[in-house]
């Protein structure tokens, strides 16, 4: 009996892993010709996905343009274009910065970070993620200043 509750609970897991509409996914920018590009930030395009019905955030990997990563794919409009704004105001210094960003790994805590914590600064969401090469892009440094100005 236990077997088929761990059972049940890895299909659980696996099927909520596929679900998830902000799991990062590596996709070839090329899957994304049929579809409008309905909002553009740096590297960070909004796609409305018209053959999945869906609105697709996709960061175009600086270091290769033809393959990306699909940050979420939603179905309402109003949600992607929320989200869209709040990664296209945080995302850019860690792209620009680190190479070390552009793994699916990291780019889901980044992302993930961003959603469960609003309102952080690009400073705090630098040193939760750790990496030193973020510490020297312009925004970051900026984002310290003001926050040792307000201490």
């Amino acid at each position: 009996m236990q077997f088929f509750g761990r059972l049940v609970n890895t299909l659980s897991g696996v099927t909520n892993l596929f679900s998830n509409p902000f799991r990062v996914k590596e996709v070839a920018v090329a899957d994304y010709t049929l579809s409008d590009r309905v909002q553009e930030e740096g590297q960070l395009i909004l796609f409305q996905n018209t053959p999945n019905r869906t609105w697709d955030c996709v960061l175009v990997n600086p270091r290769s343009p033809q393959s990306g990563f699909r940050l979420f794919q939603l179905e309402l409009e109003a949600d992607a274009l929320v989200n869209f704004q709040q990664y296209s105001s945080q995302l850019l210094p860690f792209y620009e910065s680190s190479p070390q960003v552009l793994h699916t790994e990291v780019l889901q805590h980044l992302t993930d970070l961003i959603r469960n914590h609003p309102s952080w600064s690009v400073a705090h969401l630098a040193v939760e993620l750790g990496i030193r090469e973020c510490f020297h892009h312009s925004r970051v440094i900026s984002s310290l200043e003001r926050m040792q100005w307000l201490a």
